[in-house]
């Protein structure tokens, strides 16, 4: 009878043995098929790695290309307002002329009456100094005209064009002499022009011009030929703004 015993526990210490490698290769299935996904996954992950290597390769030329593109837009936007500011170049806007109903409906009324109140001293003027020999008529000196919207009840703006641009440039070289002058409403001993005109700006330029002027940084702003130059406070340089698509930091940042 002992024996059958000892085969007995033999064969349980055999059964547990077995159920024990049987949870081994259970584990070791397990840990095979862990490390097969786990296969799979590094194989999804280097597509998802060599796919994101792409779209940054695609992403470095797409912004390279809108970064062409944008330098292309603003050599035309910078290419039109020069061409826009050559043709303004032969004009003047002036300020304070005033119209009745017929002079504002038609062009030579209205260049009439700024060549009569405004531009004929001036010339006038650069006559007598021996820098014209004799002061052209109207229809020599203008070739067109027209009024602006303005405000209710103010003088309208005016845009007129010269024939010829020496002429036009010695109206603004001798208007603080011979244009007609007004006295301040504050300083009654303060002189100020009676028909202001300055360069027909370009929209681009005459909004960056007010920009300017109102900077706290800046002294003064003003255009020579549609060119915009301005002086910081404190300073006594003379500084061209080089774009006027710049910000105004970006051309202080210039000076």
């Amino acid at each position: 009878m002992p024996p059958k015993k000892h085969n007995t526990e033999e064969e349980v210490t055999l059964r547990d043995l077995l159920a024990e490698l049987s949870e081994i290769k259970a584990s070791l299935s397990k840990v095979d098929s862990l490390g097969t996904k786990l296969d799979k996954l590094q194989t999804k992950l280097d597509e998802i790695i060599a796919e994101n290597g792409k779209l940054k390769d695609e992403n470095i030329k797409l912004n390279t290309t809108i970064q062409q593109q944008a330098a292309t837009i603003e050599e035309m936007r910078a290419g039109l307002d020069g061409v826009e500011r050559h043709q303004r170049s032969w004009s003047i806007r002036v300020q304070n002329i005033p119209l009745d109903d017929a002079e504002e409906r038609d062009p030579v009324l209205t260049m009439r009456k700024v060549y009569d109140l405004l531009l004929k001293p001036i010339l006038t003027g650069a006559r007598e100094q021996g820098a014209l020999c004799t002061v052209p008529e109207c229809d020599q000196l203008l070739e067109t005209a027209h009024v602006l919207p303005g405000r209710p009840g103010a003088a309208k703006p005016i845009i007129v064009r010269f024939l010829k641009r020496p002429l036009r440039a010695l109206c603004f070289k001798y208007r603080k002499v011979y244009a007609p002058t007004t006295t301040s409403r504050g300083d009654p001993e303060r002189e100020r022009q009676l028909y202001p005109f300055h360069d027909d700006l370009t929209r681009a330029a005459a909004s960056k011009l007010a920009e300017l002027q109102a900077d706290q940084a800046v002294q003064a702003c003003w255009s020579i030929n549609g060119q915009l130059r301005y002086k910081l406070k404190n300073s006594d340089r003379v500084c061209k703004v080089k774009s006027v698509f710049d910000s105004v930091e970006t051309i202080l940042s210039f000076k």
